[in-house]
């Protein structure tokens, strides 16, 4: 059977729905988020909507949380004549579940989300690791009275106000090597961390501010055995809520690098490791099976003494070699051909890498640097040549601190390639992959949909966005579709020609479909040049879909298609059916195509039909376009929304011309309201100031004809002078004068009407509104005019 893309609905865990309409639920924050492997943990859940969860869904191996009934509080009160006890916790606001991790669970970051009839919650991340992990003690006054711990730990805590400090006083040997690794900026927290060690008379003995980033990172040898007092503030002196950071601390394995950073599937790498407390294992052999999957893992190096930090390392399927070292100038280049991948180190400070390229076709090729996003410190300087020693290209910064650089080789020509750091450090641990390949040139798409979480009322529908990026020249028809789906549920395809950018898909469900919350996976297909091209559609977050008891109300349109010209408007009539039992205000909306504005329509109680007018601007792009027209109410404290069962073709026409107000001079092409203003004079006044004047611009999309120009709105004792705009010509002047009849203070709204005969049809278009402001006369210039001139004498 041929495979078509779809959408994937398997039923996980129905659950009963009530009379109400339950909330989506939300999670904020969990008690705790760092568990050891092979412990059981109570973990409370914060959020919203939460008293109705049914289901926990964690994600990952060997993890599962498992619901605890609620219990009574901690402290209870009696009273002696009764009436008075604690408030309990409201269900809604928090939930306990006992989160298991197995022994064998995979290390690293698990999503937990909870379920309910009102749809699956946004996800917590909880991280599992291999040391004993505890929360924040309660602090002490000082170093002094420093909670002691037990090494090797984890802690998670917080920096809860400014100028605070945490202290953790540990117990450690003479010689046994300590690591201490904070994280907190490169989590997203804004502590900037200082940890400082100190001896048991308070004395500092080690520091670090920046080892990662901004996060301290510190290993530390005690020269005798005794008490050490950790002690962790912001660099700043700031603190609050969110200053939380994670520390792992004790003698734990510790990989500062590896080197190369990955390798071509079927082949055995030797991997060379940095670090500490890694049992002498400097090297080792690492096979990468035929079918490894492609793209970056993450590995760590377990010995006796636990499980190591997690460092990157990317399976390739291209050919790789490294570099040969000498190569530091550029006639002891290394000679490659590609596609290749070179793995090597700017082994020292000044050092440069060169490399000789020589390409068997005319053809393109990129030259990348992968470095920095494997943690190495290399800010890559990328150099291309000629054989003459021209520099072609150069380039620093094209995916953060990693160079990148795209050129059109000629056959059997040398190139030559140099690579150094931006500012000349150097080192072990200055590694990098110098990938070249050809260019992704293959005609090519993507969808993204802009939901994750979808809730579709039995007996209504639900929309979804989904936008298509072309790329390399894709012009085939990208179509998204559905697959198999659980009875009831339904789809209306959406198809997206080439010149749209997308579109919506629509999902129904029948009266009796099944209620639950069911996985949800989106799927397109396209088609270029007779070759079928299928991708999976990227959710804006791990999709799910959610059917719930039917709307009260729901929404229709009677038009399957609505005509517009560009700068007018149009009118689509809508129907909403109410439930027995609603008669609520109901706000209707539409999203249609760029350049379409609509203004909501609300239809109050006991009103169940309208229109909605879409506007076109002026510049509206013309063609034929989808609407989504939607219907949302307030119900139990929440908005429901409600698409239409199908989508409107708004079909935008083009107009032969447009005309427009505008001041004289003005560079800029206007549609905003001109202002003028002139003083009331009497007519026989020399004076400028009860004159003024604007254009009327107009651009031509076809008709070069003569226009003919009208002045609506003028007022008494105001005159005007209006001329027509030539053939050919791009505007007219029309000037304004007021006298002294005209009414001041008063502000005119004018409107100019432009009208010519094009294509068989009388076309009258309307420009924005001309504001006239009357004025009183200045003044001077009164004065003057009303001076009654002298008699001259006679001789």
């Amino acid at each position: 059977m041929e495979a078509r893309p779809g959408l994937l609905l398997a039923l996980v865990a129905p659950v009963a729905l009530g009379a109400g309409f339950a909330p989506m639920p939300r999670l904020d924050s969990p008690s705790a988020t760092f568990f050891q492997r092979g412990t059981t943990n109570l973990l409370t859940l914060q959020g919203d909507g939460l008293g109705a969860a049914t289901n926990f869904l964690a994600g990952g191996n060997g993890v599962k949380a498992i619901r605890v009934p609620a219990g009574l509080p901690p402290v209870v009160l009696e009273s002696s004549a009764g009436g008075i006890a604690v408030q309990p916790a409201s269900p809604d606001k928090s939930v306990t579940v006992q989160w298991v991790v197995a022994k064998d669970a995979t290390l690293g970051a698990h999503e937990l989300r909870v379920a309910g009839p009102g749809g699956v919650s946004n996800p917590v991340v909880l991280q599992i690791g291999d040391v004993p992990e505890i929360a924040e003690p309660a602090p002490g006054k000082g170093w002094e009275d420093a909670p002691r711990i037990a090494l090797p730990t984890g802690i998670s805590g917080k920096i809860g106000a400014p100028a605070e400090a945490d202290h953790f006083r540990f117990h450690a040997m003479a010689g046994e090597e300590l690591v201490f690794d904070v994280q907190a900026n490169r989590t997203g927290s804004p502590l900037d961390a200082t940890l400082v060690l100190l001896d048991g008379q308070g004395h500092e003995v080690a520091r670090s501010e920046d080892g990662h980033g901004l996060d301290p990172f510190l290993v530390f040898v005690p020269k005798s055995e005794g008490d050490y007092v950790i002690r962790l503030f912001d660099l700043r002196y700031q603190g609050g809520d969110g200053y939380r950071y994670h520390l792992v601390a004790g003698a734990v394995p510790y990989v500062e690098s590896l080197f190369p950073f990955g390798g071509r599937r079927g082949a055995t790498v030797d991997v060379q490791l940095s670090g500490h407390r890694l049992a002498g294992a400097d090297r080792l052999a690492v096979a990468l099976a035929a079918d490894a999957p492609l793209g970056r893992q993450e590995l760590r190096a377990r010995t006796a003494a636990g499980t190591s930090n997690p460092v990157g390392f990317e399976v390739g399927d291209l050919p790789e070699t490294a570099e040969s070292e000498p190569n530091d100038v550029p006639d002891k280049a290394n000679a490659l051909s590609g596609p290749v991948v070179v793995n090597g180190r700017i082994g020292k400070p000044g050092d440069a890498d060169f490399f000789r390229f020589r390409s068997t076709t005319d053809q393109r090729w990129m030259v990348e640097v992968e470095a920095r996003r494997f943690g190495s410190p290399l800010d890559a300087l990328l150099t291309l040549e000629d054989g003459k020693g021209t520099v072609l290209q150069r380039n620093d910064d094209a995916v953060g601190p990693d160079a990148r650089i795209e050129f059109d080789a000629k056959k059997d020509t040398d190139y030559l390639i140099g690579l150094r750091d931006l500012t000349d450090r150097g080192g072990d641990p200055f590694g990098y992959r110098l990938v070249i390949r050809q260019p992704d040139i293959a005609p090519d798409f993507s969808v993204r949909a802009n939901a994750g979480r979808i809730r579709l009322h039995r007996g209504g529908w639900a929309a979804v966005r989904c936008d298509v990026a072309r790329r390399n020249g894709f012009d085939g028809i990208v179509r998204v579709g559905v697959g198999p789906m659980p009875p009831g549920v339904s789809a209306v395809p959406l198809t997206v020609a080439n010149g749209s950018e997308g579109g919506w898909l629509l999902l129904g469900a029948s009266e009796d479909a099944m209620p639950g919350n069911m996985p949800l996976r989106l799927g397109a297909s396209g088609e270029q040049g007779g070759r079928a091209v299928p991708h999976d559609v990227a959710l804006s977050e791990a999709g799910w879909l959610t059917l719930l008891p039917p709307a009260p109300f729901t929404v229709d349109v009677a038009q399957a298609s609505v005509p517009v010209e560009q700068n007018s408007s149009a009118t689509l009539d809508v129907a909403i059916t109410r439930r027995a039992g609603f008669d609520g205000e109901v706000k209707v909306l539409g999203e249609g195509p760029g350049g379409v504005s609509i203004a909501a329509l609300v239809l109050p109680s006991g009103k169940s039909r309208g229109q909605l007018v879409l506007n076109a601007s002026y510049n509206a792009a013309t063609g034929t376009r989808p609407l989504l027209v939607r219907a949302e109410a307030g119900v139990d404290g929440q908005t429901l929304v409600q698409p239409a069962p199908r989508l409107v073709d708004v079909t935008v026409r083009g107009i032969p011309l447009f005309a427009t107000a505008m001041l004289p001079g003005s560079p800029f092409f206007r549609t905003d309201a001109v202002r003028l203003s002139a003083a009331a004079l009497p007519t026989n006044s020399t004076s400028a100031a009860n004159s003024t004047e604007f254009v009327v611009k107009v651009e031509r999309r076809g008709y070069e004809g003569e226009v003919a120009l009208a002045l609506e709105g003028v007022p008494d004792g105001v005159t005007a002078t209006v001329q027509p705009v030539t053939a050919k010509a791009r505007e007219a002047s029309i000037r304004l004068l007021a006298t002294d009849k005209a009414a001041v203070g008063k502000e005119h709204d004018l409107v100019v009407v432009a009208t010519f005969t094009h294509g068989d049809r009388l076309w009258r278009q309307k420009t924005q509104p001309v504001k006239l402001q009357i004025l009183a006369p200045p003044t001077e210039v009164a004065a003057a005019t009303n001076a009654v001139p002298t008699a001259k004498s006679s001789p």
